[in-house]
């Protein structure tokens, strides 16, 4: 898979243009609005991209110096111009500047696919390891959610022997990080956003917590209105920024479907759903398959998890895999002193002797490691995040799930 950094200084047509990309395979895209002289600053950010993709309303030669100057400075980047205007003097002026294609707007899906394929072989031996986003999300609140997401990306790190990071991406009391270290996060998300202009790779090493030497977490807000400031665009920066340095991302979704979620579900490969055997969590599970599926996510991406489960939970476990039509891919039983005496200590439950929950865990990180990407043809099929939240769906989505 190749990383590719999108530029326009057009919000519609670099949605249309996410779309297309979308459209033509298995790639992982991170969108700025701006012209080329807004990436100038941002340090050694742009060495985890492998194409830089600019729409040009118009060519003139200061954003050609700065594209130059780009290229200059990192030569592996594989940089493509769309350009209203692909005249002889055009093509000249951008293969001088450092761009390897020249595509004329209205942009064609073949043209788009041929220059992709092209890069994808140059770019074919930089990236023989592939990342893989896993999301967790809630069907109610109190369901655990937090705890099996940190708790899953500690084990994928210790037991599995991966480079992982967790993500908190919970926007009531994000306290993911306090289940498995007792360190202060030296940022959050909402800082991260605040200083989004000078994140490199210094910055973001300085910003997350470093559990260990390959578990890292980036904090959540942990409130509800600092929440608020962690933006769309700059989230989508910071994840372009993370995925490619780790093998796997565990993101804690949380509860609510909104467009930031949405940011992180579209790349992710698993989507697990969690949730307890009762009644109202069932009819919670029911309208978030919902929601997801109406969204474009495909059956095969989503996975059942059941939390605190009990013998006497047999027949709601029943009447759950029923109504859903899919089984519980993993059960993680009830054991509340154990995952109480983790919590309190702000340990991961694998060290704190936690019995049956961490073999339940062991189960989830072993699954998640032995499972390939999802398939390009599959992915492809999703549109687009702006595609969709032009769509009515997601305006119902933005709701908290739970009732």
């Amino acid at each position: 898979m190749i990383d590719i950094l999108t530029l326009s200084t057009d919000a519609a047509r670099l949605a249309q243009i996410m779309d297309l990309v979308a459209g033509c395979g298995n790639y992982r895209t991170t969108r700025v609005v701006g012209d080329a002289s807004v990436l100038l600053e941002r340090g050694d950010s742009l060495d985890l991209f492998d194409m830089l993709i600019v729409d040009a309303a118009s060519i003139d030669d200061y954003s050609l110096d700065s594209t130059a100057r780009l290229c200059r400075e990192h030569k592996h980047l594989t940089c493509i111009l769309i350009a209203p205007d692909a005249s002889q003097d055009t093509l000249i002026a951008a293969m001088r500047a450092g761009f390897r294609d020249v595509l004329s707007w209205p942009l064609e899906r073949r043209s788009l696919e041929e220059a992709l394929l092209r890069a994808q072989t140059q770019h074919s031996q930089r990236n023989a390891r592939e990342t893989q986003l896993v999301s967790f999300v809630s069907c109610k609140g109190g369901v655990g959610t937090s705890f099996i997401a940190s708790n899953v990306a500690h084990a994928l790190s210790t037991q599995r022997g991966k480079r992982v990071l967790l993500v908190d991406l919970c926007q009531l009391f994000g306290d993911a990080a306090f289940l498995v270290t007792d360190e202060t996060p030296p940022s959050t998300l909402p800082q991260m956003c605040a200083q989004v202009e000078r994140m490199d790779g210094a910055f973001f090493g300085a910003s997350v917590v470093h559990v260990s030497d390959s578990f890292d977490i980036l904090a959540g807000a942990g409130d509800p209105v600092k929440a608020a400031d962690i933006k769309l665009d700059r989230l989508e920066w910071i994840l372009g920024l993370a995925v490619p340095r780790y093998d796997f991302v565990i993101v804690d979704v949380g509860q609510t479907l909104n467009p930031l979620s949405i940011l992180a579900l579209d790349r992710s490969t698993q989507i697990h759903l969690v949730l307890q055997a009762t009644m109202p969590g069932v009819r919670a599970a029911r309208r978030l398959q919902e929601m997801l599926v109406s969204l474009g996510y495909t059956p095969s991406q989503l996975r059942l998890l059941l939390n605190r489960f009990t013998r006497q939970d047999e027949r709601t476990r029943a009447a759950l895999e029923q109504m859903l039509g899919m089984r519980a891919h993993h059960v993680i039983p009830e054991d509340a002193r154990a995952v109480l005496a983790a919590v309190n200590q702000g340990m991961p439950i694998a060290k704190a002797g936690g019995g049956a929950v961490a073999r339940g865990i062991k189960e989830i990180a072993a699954q998640i490691a032995g499972n390939g990407a999802a398939p390009a043809r599959e992915q492809a099929k999703a549109r687009s995040l702006f595609a969709r939240l032009r769509g009515d769906v997601v305006q119902t989505g933005a709701r908290h799930v739970a009732s």
